[in-house]
């Protein structure tokens, strides 16, 4: 006879239930969201450079060369 758990963990309760819903997965990680949208604006980006600049890094990140028409 197997022993059943209180708590099985995540694991084990979405393989036999499913896969869960976001307000599960919300309840079971704890997320916090914030409550004004300002807090989730990245500043990642020098204020002195242009949006060329950003493009041309974005480019150059993501493996694209000028040279390569399919990129």
């Amino acid at each position: 006879m197997e022993i059943q758990r209180k708590n099985p963990s995540v694991t084990e309760k979405y393989a036999r239930e499913g896969h869960p819903s976001i307000e599960e997965l919300v309840a079971e990680q704890g997320t916090v969201f914030p409550a004004d949208p300002r807090e989730l604006l990245g500043d990642f980006w020098p204020e002195e450079e242009s949006i060329e600049d950003f493009l041309a890094a974005l480019h150059e990140w993501r493996g694209h060369r000028k040279t390569d028409r399919a990129a």
